[in-house]
C-alpha cells in the first residue's frame, strides 16, 4: 500500500507539472536552439559510472505564426540549423552524477523574403558548455524509482557578436546567447521491468542573464513525460510528450522586444543496443501546438540521431596473492 502511495504521489506531481504551465506568456521563439530531448543523459549515475553521448540534430522552420495561426512571412521566410553535441555524466558516488555538455553549431541560417538584402544570414561555431551537479533524493535506478534534481550553469564559450561581410549577424543566428545562465534540473522514474516499461518525467528551467550587450533572452521552462518499452532483440521505442515555455526577451531601451510562445511536442525515438554498453539512437521532433504572441518565425520538425557508450566502474584494486 506505502509503494502505491508513494507511486501515484509521483505521478500525480509529473501530471501537474505538465499540464499547470500558463498557455499565454511572453517569450522568445527562435533562440540559439537547444539539442533535441531524447533519454540518454537523464537521472544518476552510480558510483564510478559514465556516460557519453555524441548527437547530431537538424531544425528546421518553415513558417510564420501569430497566436496559434500561420501568416504569411515578414522578413525571414526560413530558417535552420545544424549542430553537434557531446554530453559526459560522471557518477562521483552513488548519490552524486556531474553532467558536462558542449554544443557546436555547424550552421544557423535565416532566409530572407524578396526584396532584403542580403537574401540570406549564417552563422556557426561553438555555442555553450554546460556544467549540472545532480543528486539523487531517493530511489533504485532502473528497478523501481527515483527522483534526483540537479543545480548548474550555462557558460558560453563562443561569440555572440559573429559578423558577415563586416554587418553584425541577427541574434538568432548567432551560436550563442553570451550570457551566464542558471539550470534547475528535476527527474522522475518509475519503471516496471517484468512488463518492459519504463517512465520518465523531466523538467528544466532555465534562468537567464544579460549578455555583454544588455540583452536577457528569456527563461525557459521545459517538461517532458517519456514512455519508453523494450521491444526485445535490443530494440526500444520512446515516446516523449514536451512542453515548453519562453520567457519575455528584455532589450536595452528602443528596441521592440521579443514575445512569445507556449509550444507542445511529440517526439518518437527508436533505440537500438549493439551490446550492454553501445547504443544508437534516433529521433524526429514534431510541434503538435504552437502558440505565439505578436509574429514569430515557428519550429516545423526536427530529427536527430546519436550514439550512447557507457563505462562500467573500473574493479577495486586487491591484494596480490603469492
Amino acid at each position: 500500500m506505502r509503494r502505491f502511495a508513494i507511486t501515484y504521489a509521483v505521478w500525480l506531481l509529473a501530471v501537474v507539472s505538465l499540464t499547470l504551465n500558463p498557455v499565454r506568456v511572453h517569450a522568445q521563439c527562435c533562440s540559439p536552439g537547444n539539442p533535441i530531448g531524447g533519454t540518454g543523459n537523464i537521472g544518476a549515475l552510480n558510483s564510478g559510472e559514465s556516460k557519453l553521448i555524441v548527437n547530431y540534430g537538424y531544425s528546421y522552420s518553415g513558417s510564420y505564426y501569430a497566436g496559434s495561426s500561420p501568416i504569411s512571412p515578414f522578413f525571414v521566410e526560413t530558417g535552420y540549423f545544424n549542430h553537434a553535441r557531446v554530453g559526459f555524466s560522471h557518477g562521483i558516488s552513488d548519490r552524486w552524477t556531474i553532467d558536462a555538455e558542449a554544443t557546436y553549431f555547424i550552421n544557423k541560417v535565416q532566409n530572407y523574403v524578396d526584396g532584403i538584402i542580403p537574401s540570406r544570414r549564417k552563422g556557426y561555431g561553438l555555442g555553450d558548455v554546460s556544467f549540472v551537479a545532480n543528486y539523487k533524493l531517493f530511489g533504485k535506478r532502473w528497478r523501481y524509482w527515483e527522483v534526483t534534481s540537479g543545480v548548474g550553469l550555462k557558460i558560453p564559450v563562443g561569440t555572440h557578436e559573429q559578423r558577415n561581410e563586416g554587418a553584425l549577424l541577427p541574434l538568432d543566428v548567432q551560436p550563442t546567447t553570451g550570457a551566464v545562465d542558471f539550470i534547475h534540473t528535476l527527474f522522475l522514474y518509475k519503471g516496471y521491468p517484468a512488463h518492459g516499461l519504463r517512465f520518465f518525467l523531466t523538467n528544466r528551467v532555465v534562468v537567464r542573464n544579460e549578455n555583454t550587450e544588455g540583452y536577457r533572452y528569456g527563461n525557459l521552462y521545459a517538461t517532458s513525460i517519456f514512455g519508453s518499452y523494450n521491444l526485445g532483440l535490443r530494440w526500444d521505442a520512446t515516446l516523449q510528450l514536451r512542453s515548453e515555455i519562453r520567457g519575455r526577451d528584455v532589450r536595452p531601451e528602443g528596441e521592440i522586444p521579443v514575445t512569445g510562445s507556449q509550444r507542445f511536442f511529440v517526439t518518437p525515438q527508436i533505440s537500438y543496443s549493439l551490446n550492454q554498453s553501445l547504443s544508437l539512437t534516433a529521433l524526429v521532433d514534431l510541434p503538435v501546438y504552437q502558440y505565439y504572441n505578436r509574429e514569430q518565425l515557428a519550429n516545423t520538425f526536427a530529427v536527430g540521431i546519436g550514439v550512447i557508450k557507457k563505462f562500467a566502474p573500473a574493479p577495486p584494486v586487491g591484494i596480490r596473492g603469492i
